[in-house]
């Protein structure tokens, strides 16, 4: 069976309404698997194909705010008071998602899970070509190492996502480890992992990434980037001596002259800086802009006419007049949140409400010419001052950790503070708020979920530390068309 690779290029269409056609979209050019296995130039188009379900909101967008929504930190519109939830995202709130895909906004974890899968599908294509694959070269060596490290992130995302924390239940069930191209049974018909198996795969596909990327463009796998990640599987797996050797290959110093300013960081994230090393372009060429990160947020960073932070009447927000919504706008800030920020902090991106209940507005993410068109990162150099921090701590070196942390905070504004794990967690969910880390920050860290506030609004407020409803369940069509697995195979919580 020929395996079709979407490119990089195609454009997809911008929707502006909710329907499940958003969620059945196909490319219009594609190039077999005959010609990937022989020829460098058709294999980038299957690697370009793979990036290109990295940027899918039916993916990277779903499970980013997934992840940050199941926290405790933001919240989303109710519906209760004149903005539309458009069914996006509430089950995710709520920590309702469900193995189905239809109706789709209850089953994210479906669409999560086949985009994931099908990027791996290609990246296990040029890896199996490796042999085969001419001419020989650079090229073709950056392109390979590209591939494994694309594949190891998204089994990093799965992993994070549909199972238990590395420093919980290693033993426990981890994902399905797919690691031959097509769609035959013995491709497709594959067990799960324990989480510790998963995690060793990670490392594995990462190092080799590592050792052999060459290129350094930072919109596609890189060596600095791969180092970031290498770093954050290590803190997951709690290898601390690992994760501070690998986020120091990644920062490269932590003076703060890597990171980006307060100005940069009050501008919201629109384009890349000195601090990224790996992002993703969302244009109207590559994605769904109006499903996009940014689009869930906020297109203003600040509102005409009324000072930062303020009440804003709901006839400015729609006016056509000030024309200040933009986008779904659905994910805001709790008023628990916004109060952790001090008036200083270039991270408090939170310019307005109209209902206190509603949630508080957040510009961390902005846009460029359109609705959605920004560059968004998936690995930052801050995130490496904080996995410094927490490394150095917990190998008893106080005093460092208190070091590197002070250092992020006076290059955001922000009053220095110790340095203890808990002091720490606090920084990662002001410095990344909007990043994908809430969820698994909290699985990882034996947290409990607690949210507080009118203003968090859904019915699971609390939920103990390594909660099963902290995993998404393994959706309905893999469970059933998987001859290797079992009803014992699906996540606790959602066992029937």
């Amino acid at each position: 069976m020929k395996i079709k690779y979407i490119l990089l290029g195609i454009a997809f269409p911008l929707f502006y309404s909710c329907s499940n056609d958003m969620l059945d979209q196909e490319p219009s050019t594609s190039v077999s698997d005959d010609a990937i296995m022989t020829d460098v130039a058709a294999a980038k188009t299957a690697l370009m194909g793979a990036y290109a379900q990295l940027g899918d909101y039916r993916y990277h967008t779903l499970a980013t705010v997934t992840s940050d929504l199941m926290g405790e930190d933001l919240t989303m519109t109710s519906g209760a008071y004149g903005f539309s939830t458009y069914n996006w995202l509430v089950f995710s709130y709520q920590y309702a998602q469900t193995p189905v895909d239809d109706p789709w906004w209850t089953g994210y974890c479906a669409y999560i899970w086949r985009f994931a899968y099908k990027s791996i599908d290609q990246a296990n294509t040029i890896i199996a070509s490796a042999e085969t694959l001419k001419p020989e070269g650079t090229e073709k060596e950056d392109m390979i190492a590209q591939a494994y490290g694309l594949r190891a992130y998204n089994f990093l995302v799965l992993t994070q996502l549909f199972a238990r924390a590395y420093t919980d239940q290693p033993d426990s069930k981890g994902i399905l480890l797919r690691l031959e191209p097509g769609s035959s049974d013995e491709t497709q018909n594959v067990p799960r992992t324990t989480v510790k198996e998963a995690y060793q795969q990670i490392l594995s596909d990462l190092t080799y990434a590592y050792e052999h990327c060459t290129g350094t463009d930072a919109q596609y796998v890189n060596q600095k980037g791969v180092a970031l990640l290498l770093a954050r599987t290590y803190l997951n797996m709690g290898d601390y001596t690992n994760a501070e050797k690998y986020a120091t290959l990644a920062a490269g110093s932590y003076t703060g002259e890597n990171l980006m300013s307060q100005t940069e960081y009050r501008a919201g994230f629109k384009d890349h800086n000195k601090e990224w090393l790996w992002f993703f372009n969302f244009t109207s060429n590559t994605c769904n802009l109006y499903a996009s990160i940014p689009s869930f947020y906020w297109y203003c960073t600040d509102f005409q006419g009324y000072e930062y932070g303020a009440k804003i009447d709901p006839k400015d927000v729609e006016s056509k007049a000030t024309n200040m919504l933009k986008g779904y706008s659905t994910v805001r800030a709790s008023a628990s949140f916004r109060d952790m920020f001090e008036d200083t902090d270039s991270r408090k991106l939170f310019p307005g409400y109209v209902y206190e209940e509603d949630g508080y507005f957040i510009s961390k993410f902005g846009h460029r010419a359109n609705i959605g068109d920004a560059e968004y990162p998936f690995c930052r150099i801050g995130e490496a001052y904080l996995i410094k921090a927490e490394a150095e701590l917990q190998a008893g070196n106080a005093v460092e950790a208190k070091k590197v942390l002070n250092t992020l905070q006076e290059m955001r504004g922000a009053t220095p503070t110790d340095a203890t794990l808990d002091d720490i967690w606090k920084e990662r969910r002001k410095e990344l708020y909007g990043e994908g880390f809430a969820l698994n920050d909290m699985k990882r860290l034996h947290k409990p979920l607690k949210r507080t506030g009118p203003d968090q609004w859904a019915g699971v407020k609390e939920l103990p530390a390594n909660s099963p409803r902290f995993m998404l369940p393994i959706p309905n069509t893999e469970m059933f068309y998987n001859k290797k697995l079992t009803a014992e195979d699906q996540n606790e919580y959602w066992r029937n």
